[in-house]
């Protein structure tokens, strides 16, 4: 089971990796979002769900747990960043971890008509996979 939840795990923080390598390029430079990084997100996101349903059904609280950390990290960052852009003040301590977290979610700035709008988004849905992993770890007692 240990074995399993590794695996699980590992999942996801190749999809960081993935969707931070993948739309890093775009994510720097600030250029307008494009179809690729669109699916880079959706995939992201997509992932992160395989990642809950299966530490669900394996009912494994250690890959609830980790969810859960993760996205309250999340959501954090985008908490911050939203901060930043409403307010002008500097943040340079979470840059590294915005280059971790939120370059996956570049896609979103498709839709999202600025930058503000897509943290918001980011804040959003952050908070919907926090609340659904600690309730999902909750449910496994």
């Amino acid at each position: 089971m240990k074995r399993k939840a590794l695996s699980i795990i590992l999942l996801s923080i190749g999809a960081v990796i993935g969707g931070m390598i993948f739309n890093f390029q775009e994510f720097l430079m600030g250029s307008p979002a494009n179809a690729k990084n669109l699916i880079v997100t959706f995939l992201y996101i997509a992932s992160w769900v395989l990642v809950l349903v299966i530490g669900t059904r394996m009912k494994s609280r250690r890959v609830l747990t980790y969810g859960s950390i993760f996205w309250v990290i999340t959501l954090f960052l985008a908490v911050v960043t939203i901060y930043v852009n409403v307010t002008g003040a500097s943040a340079d301590w979470a840059l590294p971890f915005a280059i971790l977290l939120l370059g996956q979610w570049y896609g979103i700035n498709f839709f999202a008509g600025s930058f503000l709008a897509a943290s918001i988004i980011i804040a959003v849905i952050s908070l919907a996979f926090s609340a659904t992993a600690i309730i999902l770890r909750r449910s496994l007692k």
